[in-house]
Protein backbone atom coordinates (compact mmCIF):
# COMPACT_ATOMS: atom_id res chain seq x y z
CA UNK A 1 0.00 0.00 0.00
CA UNK A 2 1.40 3.32 -1.10
CA UNK A 3 1.10 6.15 1.11
CA UNK A 4 0.52 9.86 0.21
CA UNK A 5 0.17 13.10 2.97
CA UNK A 6 -1.81 15.80 0.93
CA UNK A 7 -1.58 19.61 2.24
CA UNK A 8 -3.09 22.15 1.18
CA UNK A 9 0.76 23.65 0.42
CA UNK A 10 3.23 21.18 0.23
CA UNK A 11 5.52 23.80 2.57
CA UNK A 12 3.14 22.66 5.37
CA UNK A 13 4.21 19.36 5.08
CA UNK A 14 8.52 20.01 6.17
CA UNK A 15 9.28 16.31 6.57
CA UNK A 16 10.88 13.72 4.33
CA UNK A 17 10.15 10.21 4.72
CA UNK A 18 10.98 7.03 2.72
CA UNK A 19 8.20 5.71 1.09
CA UNK A 20 5.47 8.83 1.71
CA UNK A 21 5.21 11.00 -1.12
CA UNK A 22 3.54 14.68 -0.32
CA UNK A 23 1.45 16.19 -2.99
CA UNK A 24 -0.90 19.61 -2.36
CA UNK A 25 -4.54 19.27 -2.74
CA UNK A 26 -5.28 20.37 -5.92
CA UNK A 27 -2.82 17.90 -7.48
CA UNK A 28 -4.82 14.95 -5.32
CA UNK A 29 -8.26 16.37 -7.16
CA UNK A 30 -7.06 16.56 -10.44
CA UNK A 31 -3.99 14.13 -11.08
CA UNK A 32 -4.94 11.56 -13.01
CA UNK A 33 -1.78 9.46 -12.43
CA UNK A 34 -3.17 9.77 -8.81
CA UNK A 35 -6.83 8.96 -9.57
CA UNK A 36 -5.86 5.46 -10.92
CA UNK A 37 -3.37 4.47 -8.29
CA UNK A 38 -4.92 1.35 -6.13
CA UNK A 39 -4.43 0.73 -2.03
CA UNK A 40 -3.33 4.28 -1.23
CA UNK A 41 -3.62 5.41 2.15
CA UNK A 42 -4.08 9.37 2.09
CA UNK A 43 -3.06 11.03 5.13
CA UNK A 44 -5.15 14.49 4.52
CA UNK A 45 -3.07 17.22 6.54
CA UNK A 46 -4.99 20.19 4.67
CA UNK A 47 -5.44 23.28 7.00
CA UNK A 48 -9.34 22.95 7.02
CA UNK A 49 -12.61 19.95 6.91
CA UNK A 50 -15.18 22.09 6.70
CA UNK A 51 -17.74 21.13 4.93
CA UNK A 52 -17.42 22.05 0.90
CA UNK A 53 -13.64 22.94 1.72
CA UNK A 54 -10.77 21.69 -0.20
CA UNK A 55 -9.72 19.41 2.69
CA UNK A 56 -13.35 18.01 2.96
CA UNK A 57 -12.94 17.22 -0.68
CA UNK A 58 -9.75 15.39 -1.00
CA UNK A 59 -11.57 12.76 1.71
CA UNK A 60 -14.54 12.59 0.02
CA UNK A 61 -12.62 12.19 -3.68
CA UNK A 62 -10.37 9.67 -1.74
CA UNK A 63 -13.46 7.81 -0.46
CA UNK A 64 -14.80 7.53 -3.87
CA UNK A 65 -11.54 6.63 -5.61
CA UNK A 66 -11.35 3.28 -3.32
CA UNK A 67 -8.38 4.84 -1.46
CA UNK A 68 -8.12 4.94 2.41
CA UNK A 69 -8.47 8.56 3.97
CA UNK A 70 -7.33 9.81 7.28
CA UNK A 71 -9.52 11.50 8.26
CA UNK A 72 -12.49 9.81 6.74
CA UNK A 73 -15.66 11.77 6.05
CA UNK A 74 -17.58 9.73 8.60
CA UNK A 75 -15.06 11.02 10.82
CA UNK A 76 -15.17 14.51 9.96
CA UNK A 77 -19.19 14.33 10.40
CA UNK A 78 -18.95 12.67 14.46
CA UNK A 79 -16.03 15.38 15.44
CA UNK A 80 -18.46 18.06 14.82
CA UNK A 81 -21.81 15.72 15.72
CA UNK A 82 -23.32 17.22 19.00
CA UNK A 83 -23.77 13.47 20.47
CA UNK A 84 -20.17 12.64 20.03
CA UNK A 85 -19.40 12.32 23.92
CA UNK A 86 -21.84 9.28 23.77
CA UNK A 87 -19.28 7.25 22.09
CA UNK A 88 -17.21 7.11 25.10
CA UNK A 89 -16.87 3.95 26.59
CA UNK A 90 -16.53 2.50 30.08
CA UNK A 91 -13.01 1.25 28.66
CA UNK A 92 -11.96 4.86 27.77
CA UNK A 93 -13.53 6.75 30.85
CA UNK A 94 -11.79 4.64 32.98
CA UNK A 95 -8.51 5.47 30.75
CA UNK A 96 -9.11 9.39 30.87
CA UNK A 97 -9.68 9.02 34.90
CA UNK A 98 -6.80 6.81 35.18
CA UNK A 99 -4.90 9.21 32.97
CA UNK A 100 -5.15 12.59 34.69
CA UNK A 101 -5.24 11.15 38.16
CA UNK A 102 -2.15 12.80 38.99
CA UNK A 103 -3.16 16.42 37.15
CA UNK A 104 -3.61 19.06 39.68
CA UNK A 105 -5.35 21.18 37.49
CA UNK A 106 -9.02 21.39 36.12
CA UNK A 107 -8.59 21.74 32.67
CA UNK A 108 -6.24 19.86 30.44
CA UNK A 109 -5.55 19.51 26.91
CA UNK A 110 -3.98 16.79 25.00
CA UNK A 111 -3.00 16.27 21.80
CA UNK A 112 -2.55 13.84 19.79
CA UNK A 113 -0.24 13.00 16.41
CA UNK A 114 -1.23 9.81 14.42
CA UNK A 115 -2.11 8.14 17.70
CA UNK A 116 0.86 9.47 20.37
CA UNK A 117 1.51 12.48 22.19
CA UNK A 118 4.88 13.82 22.93
CA UNK A 119 4.34 12.36 27.06
CA UNK A 120 4.46 8.58 26.63
CA UNK A 121 2.55 8.61 29.81
CA UNK A 122 -0.73 9.34 27.66
CA UNK A 123 0.24 7.14 25.30
CA UNK A 124 -2.20 4.66 25.48
CA UNK A 125 -5.55 7.01 25.83
CA UNK A 126 -3.72 8.74 22.50
CA UNK A 127 -4.03 5.13 21.09
CA UNK A 128 -7.61 4.79 22.10
CA UNK A 129 -8.73 8.53 21.09
CA UNK A 130 -7.08 7.61 17.75
CA UNK A 131 -8.57 4.49 16.86
CA UNK A 132 -11.86 6.69 17.74
CA UNK A 133 -11.48 9.96 16.12
CA UNK A 134 -9.21 8.40 13.09
CA UNK A 135 -7.80 11.69 12.20
CA UNK A 136 -4.15 12.72 12.18
CA UNK A 137 -3.88 15.62 14.08
CA UNK A 138 -6.26 16.00 16.91
CA UNK A 139 -6.45 18.13 20.23
CA UNK A 140 -9.03 17.29 22.68
CA UNK A 141 -9.90 19.42 25.56
CA UNK A 142 -10.87 17.71 29.28
CA UNK A 143 -12.28 19.43 32.35
CA UNK A 144 -12.66 18.05 35.67
CA UNK A 145 -15.99 18.56 37.22
CA UNK A 146 -17.43 17.15 40.41
CA UNK A 147 -13.96 15.06 40.62
CA UNK A 148 -14.51 13.45 36.77
CA UNK A 149 -12.65 14.65 33.79
CA UNK A 150 -14.97 14.50 31.19
CA UNK A 151 -13.98 15.10 27.61
CA UNK A 152 -15.50 18.97 26.76
CA UNK A 153 -14.13 19.23 22.91
CA UNK A 154 -12.30 17.09 20.04
CA UNK A 155 -10.64 19.22 17.25
CA UNK A 156 -8.69 18.55 14.34
CA UNK A 157 -5.66 20.84 13.84
CA UNK A 158 -3.83 21.39 11.12
CA UNK A 159 0.13 21.14 10.88
CA UNK A 160 0.93 24.95 11.37
CA UNK A 161 -1.31 24.17 14.61
CA UNK A 162 1.28 21.83 16.01
CA UNK A 163 3.98 23.63 18.26
CA UNK A 164 7.34 23.67 17.04
CA UNK A 165 8.88 21.95 20.28
CA UNK A 166 6.17 18.74 19.32
CA UNK A 167 7.17 18.38 15.91
CA UNK A 168 10.08 15.72 16.48
CA UNK A 169 7.71 13.40 17.81
CA UNK A 170 5.08 13.92 15.18
CA UNK A 171 7.74 13.23 12.12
Amino acid sequence: MSILIVTSDPTDWPFRTPGVDVVDAWTYLTDQTISEQRGVKVFNLCRQYRYQSTGYYVSLLAEARGHKPLPSISTMQDIRSPSLFRLLTDELDNLIQSSFAPLHSNEFTLSVYFGRNTAQCYDRLSLHLFNLFQSPLLRFKFAKQELRWQLRSVKTIPFSGVPEEHREVLQ
